[in-house]
């Protein structure tokens, strides 16, 4: 049998020129998750913003009912009957509306995560890759 002898051949290379390549390889990686980690956080602010809707949807009709209720109790004084019962009705309805509405909103936030999971693991995986290569 033959004994394969393996022989290493320097690295044309300068000591500098190396180190830039180094360097150069790691702007590339920092690019790279700086695009990831912007990537994410427009998915996330889309999400919000779907979210924020809704309790935008909330303020305003609990705004509106709030109103009727204050037309309501301008109604009762002047005992009117018809005009508090009509009056009454449409706020209880709009302030059914506002809680549901809240109530969508504020579940949809709770679901987004703001932390961008995906550029967290992968600088973590690139630290760790650094430590072992350049060590």
């Amino acid at each position: 049998m033959e004994e394969q002898v393996q022989t290493s051949v320097p690295d044309p290379r300068s000591l500098g020129q190396i180190i830039q390549d180094i360097v150069q390889g790691l702007e590339n990686m920092l690019d790279a998750e700086i695009r990831l980690a912007r990537a994410e956080i427009l998915q996330k602010t889309g999400q919000v913003k779907h979210a924020s809707v809704f309790l935008g949807i909330a303020a305003g009709a609990g705004l509106l009912g709030a109103a009727c209720f204050v037309t309501t109790c301008i109604a009762a004084l002047n005992l009117v009957m018809p005009l508090w019962l009509a009056a009454l009705l449409v706020g209880i309805g709009l302030m059914i509306v506002a809680g549901g509405a809240f109530a969508l909103g504020r579940n949809r936030m709770e679901e987004v995560d703001p932390v961008p999971r995906q550029t967290v693991q992968t600088l973590r995986e690139d630290l760790e890759w650094a430590k072992h290569h350049i060590a």
